[in-house]
């Protein structure tokens, strides 16, 4: 989790975008990935494409599986 934390809102915090980028919050922009899985409990998860089931881009849904 930290490290998920540390990729997204940390460095949006050492870029200056604090609630801009890095949250999932209204009016933020976002990219979201859903996994067919807990990438906490396995983080081998990201390393095949076909686990994301749900892709959104800039807020539009590009890949969705479910």
């Amino acid at each position: 989790m930290e490290a998920l934390v540390a990729a997204t809102r940390t460095n949006a915090e050492i870029l200056g975008l604090s609630g801009q980028v890095g949250v999932i919050t209204p009016g933020a922009r976002a990219d979201l990935v859903l996994w067919n899985g807990n990438p906490l409990e396995d983080p081998e998860l990201f390393s095949d494409p076909t686990n994301a089931v749900l892709v959104i881009q800039a807020g539009q849904i590009v890949k969705d599986l479910r």
